[in-house]
């Protein structure tokens, strides 16, 4: 079932939740006449209390919707109109907040994907370098040795940056799949469920976890994400790397064991900085790597913990008991 740009879903996905309401109406009413008649008052109190709950069952679709509207025009303006990442899949939702917050974990996980690329690309290059030997008679140094742990330092943010990528992919998955089932699915099930008296407290429980995963949990982020500069680092450290790659590829083809040619290679990467341009692409893409902790780590443990709060008020709210007044003088 289909949800159209926000939080605000399609009637239909209620049906089969006002249909349960309406069954639980007939039935408590129902069984509240039947006890009444027959002088029950076991029998009359579980009718009325059904009859009480299926009103406010009918009553929760109604006020989940007009809630849905009021939160779409209250969050319209804290989506950014403008400047948002290169995120293709994600593009045509990201008006919405939660459309918004996968268009970001769609654009990091691109963004580090291409860095890991590169970087690893990278230390294959300065590990070569770092084998350079020079041979004068019985005497062999290597000049670039101490290059060894600079290429297994870009080999282990090669690793980082492709584990931030793999991250914000499986994170961008769970969010798609609660933003298509949440409230198409799971909050007409919960609303279903708590028509009845077996399945109240469960339905209450779902009902409430839906609403708050899918209304809660994406604001923080309208906030941390137009502050939050890990996909801009990580997009300049891949063009540094791309650009370092690029100068510096034909290196590991250089035939190294010919002393004059080894000679006239070491000068080359002394006059182009070799070992200054890798320790700068190491700082940077280490703090890249260390603000996408941010995004994909503490960001989300703070949303959690608020749209948890917000579940356990919702179930509350929802798994209320409410009893008619007396009807004996009827």
């Amino acid at each position: 079932m289909a949800l159209i740009d926000g939080f605000t879903p399609h009637a239909a996905t209620f049906d089969l939740a006002i249909l349960a309401a309406t069954i639980s109406i007939l039935l408590g009413g129902i069984l509240l006449g039947v006890g009444m008649g027959l002088r029950v008052s076991r029998l009359r109190i579980f009718g009325q209390e059904e009859l009480a709950q299926g009103i406010i069952s009918a009553a929760m679709v109604g006020g989940i919707i007009a809630f849905s509207a009021t939160l779409d025009v209250a969050t319209l303006s804290l989506v950014p109109s403008s400047g948002l990442p290169a995120c293709p899949i994600s593009r045509l939702i990201a008006a919405s907040p939660f459309g918004y917050y996968e268009c970001q974990l769609e654009a990091l996980s691109t963004s580090f994907s291409s860095m890991s690329s590169s970087l690893s690309q990278s230390s294959i290059i300065t590990g070569f370098a770092a084998t350079i030997v020079l041979s004068s008679g019985a005497v062999a140094v290597q000049p670039l040795f101490a290059l060894e742990e600079a290429s297994r330092s870009l080999s282990s943010e090669s690793s980082a940056a492709n584990s931030v990528a793999s991250l914000a992919y499986l994170e961008f998955s769970l969010a798609d799949m609660v933003r298509v089932s949440a409230v198409a699915i799971f909050l007409p099930i919960g609303l279903l469920l708590r028509a009845f008296f077996a399945t109240r407290k469960l339905g209450a429980a779902i009902m409430a976890i839906s609403v708050s995963c899918f209304m809660v949990y994406p604001l923080l982020f309208l906030h941390t994400f137009p502050i939050s500069k890990s996909v801009s680092v990580s997009t300049q450290a891949s063009g540094a790397s791309e650009s370092f790659n690029k100068k510096f590829e034909p290196l590991p083809f250089i035939p190294s064991n010919e002393t004059s040619a080894a000679q006239e290679t070491i000068s080359g990467l002394s006059r182009a900085d070799f070992g200054g341009s890798v320790q700068s692409l190491i700082s940077s893409s280490a703090s890249a790597n260390s603000l996408a902790a941010a995004d994909l780590f503490v960001f989300p443990l703070l949303a959690l913990v608020a749209s948890a709060v917000a579940a356990f008020e919702l179930y509350a709210i929802f798994s209320v008991r409410v009893f008619l007044p007396y009807f004996g003088a009827v």
